[in-house]
């Protein structure tokens, strides 16, 4: 094979490889596996009913809007423990609380939902997954466990129904 067409093979090869990579699993090598991260995101865009997908399957996640604020209540299914509760609860739990959007002060950061969970008892940040970044387009919300940047979230819920 003469060296152009040794070239050319090769940035295609290349260029299907980083295909692969961003499609995340999608049903189309063009599609990525979620939408981009959002900007801004409101409490009334994102109150709905959340199922889970990957590492998150079989997990429901309610997000109700408190009139006027920023948030409002929540119940989760199947939702995963913390190591700390894993032998009190189990690997999941079904629990409840609140729910709100932390708006970053820096224009270069992203807003994250933040879960508060109350029941089955208080949870200490960090005992679950509790903070969940938000992307979204114009056809679909997605709140993820933003666990590495560079790959596709494995812990990801699909806005499904809206309040």
């Amino acid at each position: 094979m003469n060296r152009p067409l040794r070239a050319l093979a090769m940035a295609v090869s290349l260029s299907l490889l980083t295909l692969q990579l961003t499609a995340c699993g999608a049903s189309s090598a063009f599609e990525p596996c979620i939408p981009p991260e959002a900007t801004a995101a409101g409490g009334s865009e994102l109150a709905g009913v959340y199922r889970g997908k990957h590492d998150a399957e079989g997990v429901t996640l309610t997000l109700s809007l408190t009139p006027g604020q920023n948030g409002g209540t929540l119940t989760a299914e199947n939702w995963p423990t913390g190591n700390y509760y894993r032998a009190e609860l189990g690997a999941t739990f079904k629990g409840s609380g609140t729910w709100e959007i932390d708006t970053p002060s820096n224009p270069k950061d992203h807003p994250l939902v933040h879960l508060y969970f109350t029941q089955p008892h208080d949870w200490m940040s960090g005992d679950t997954i509790d903070r969940l970044s938000v992307a979204m387009d114009s056809t679909k919300t997605v709140l993820y466990e933003n666990s590495d940047p560079d790959t596709c979230p494995d812990f990801r819920l699909d806005l499904t129904k809206t309040d």
